[in-house]
């Protein structure tokens, strides 16, 4: 026969499980990136070959109000060609971009909810495997009574 709960340890059970969800929510919908990249157009001037070594295009873009010559990133645009770009936070000399389409921003929302859901399943896994062995401990101890 099992023991009733009292209305206490039902109480801090629900706390657990409330902070839990606050804390799943919160994780899940997290920023995605720490700090925000500058993104801008820049026109392709001198493509390059992709079977060549330094296989870089090159392309302008402006910031702020000066026109800056880059590498890119990659091969084998048109030229003339608009691509998106990704800019440093230094663009003093010579710098290299690369396409904003290539570039990580972030976790995506289902890869980060498939992993909580893991997470959770795990955590409820392991709960329900302790509830188990503590019932059958104590209908061994009540047996052995």
């Amino acid at each position: 026969m099992a023991v009733p709960r009292s209305p206490v340890r039902w109480a801090l059970v629900l706390l657990v499980v409330g902070l839990v969800a606050v804390a799943a929510a919160v994780a899940l919908w997290w920023p995605r990136t720490s700090a925000q990249v500058q993104k801008a157009p820049a026109t392709v001037v001198a493509p390059a070959s992709c079977g060549d070594a330094e296989a870089y295009d090159r392309v302008e873009l402006t910031i702020g109000d000066r026109t800056h010559t880059a590498k890119l990133d990659g091969c084998g645009h048109q030229q003339d060609e608009v691509v998106e770009v990704v800019v440093p936070a230094d663009t003093e000399g010579e710098f290299t971009v690369q396409a904003a389409a290539s570039t990580p921003e972030g976790m995506p929302f289902d890869v980060r909810l498939t992993t909580l859901l893991l997470c959770l399943s795990g955590l409820a896994g392991g709960l329900y495997a302790y509830l188990l062995t503590r019932r059958s401990q104590a209908t061994a101890a009540a047996g052995a009574a």
